[in-house]
């Protein structure tokens, strides 16, 4: 028997939306993507968010997924910038691999026929049913969220100059960064190049406020023999009401990667989060970047929520 995919009954809007949250809730505890009542706050916002005018939201879509009589679970949906979003993905039980194939060529139509040129959706490391439906389909991981936690002792000697960034170097620093920041969300597949720079520009503007001096930032540039090797950029963060450290930006002058600088500027990250109270550290990675992608595993850190393209 086919399976349909049918609206969500009115009716059921309310209870689909405490399991969702609840769901949400306890991927992002498993996961350790966030702790404690962080991982509430964060779904109620999302959920509010994404869906402002409850079952009436017209930018959202929740599906029921049906092979007959019997339920098999439901696809929360939305569309932007040509990216069709699969927010979530319920089952109720083991989908059989036929029954994921058919949900995946249900979705695949409805995107082109929706005018989508990109399907999307974000898995958890602990979410072994939305793994399960993408592998072998042809998606491609866009980006990472990786946390090391705790930081290692390493006692060693640091091999480059870390050092406060200057005024004087911030403009410079702010004008690549922001650059590469766009490259980088267009080569994802996220993003048009276009939008790309207006969303980099967006949080560049909202992180960095008051420049070298924004309260919660810590600018360092990184210099072996008196010449620059490098650049970090910490942001001084919570989690779960402990602190935390996230890196924004780290990059190896190209004429001097491969020295071993990449490693040392995350070693230093891992000083500033210590100088600073925390016993975590977390960044974003492209998936393209394999190469450093590699290194932060090797040093740690783990996958802790992946997003996913598939090029219709």
């Amino acid at each position: 028997m086919p399976l349909t995919l049918t609206p969500l009954e009115p009716d059921r809007f309310d209870l689909w939306r405490s399991a969702t949250r609840e769901r949400l809730i306890t991927l992002r505890h498993e996961s350790g993507m966030l702790v404690g009542d962080d991982a509430i706050v964060n779904a109620d916002a999302f959920l509010d968010q994404l869906l402002s005018d409850g079952a009436e939201t017209q930018t959202s879509v929740i599906l029921t997924i049906r092979e007959g009589d019997e339920e098999l679970g439901t696809v929360w949906l939305a569309s932007i910038s040509g990216i069709l979003m699969i927010i979530d993905l319920a089952f109720t039980g083991r989908p059989s691999e036929e029954q994921q194939d058919e949900l995946f060529a249900a979705l695949v139509e409805m995107g082109r026929t929706n005018g989508a040129d990109r399907l999307s959706i974000s898995v958890h490391s602990t979410d072994a049913a939305s793994r399960a439906f993408i592998e072998g389909r042809g998606f491609a991981c866009a980006s990472i969220q990786m946390l090391l936690e705790p930081l290692p002792a390493r006692h060693r000697e640091p091999l480059v100059q870390v050092e406060p960034m200057t005024a004087e170097r911030y403009p410079s620093f702010a004008a690549a960064s922001e650059a590469a920041f766009a490259d980088e969300l267009a080569a994802s597949g996220r993003y048009s190049i276009e939008d790309a720079r207006v969303e980099s520009h967006r949080q560049m503007t909202e992180e960095l406020p008051d420049g070298v001096e924004t309260a919660a930032q810590e600018l360092f540039t990184a210099g072996v023999d008196g010449e620059e090797v490098g650049i970090l950029w910490v942001g001084l963060r919570t989690r779960g009401g402990r602190p935390h450290a996230f890196i924004l930006d780290i990059e190896v002058v190209e004429s001097e990667r491969r020295k071993g600088y990449g490693r040392e500027l995350m070693f230093a990250a891992e000083r500033v989060a210590r100088e600073h109270g925390a016993d975590s550290v977390g960044l974003h990675v492209f998936g393209f970047n394999t190469g450093a992608t590699a290194l932060y595993e090797s040093l740690g850190y783990r996958r802790v929520e992946e997003r996913h393209l598939l090029t219709l």
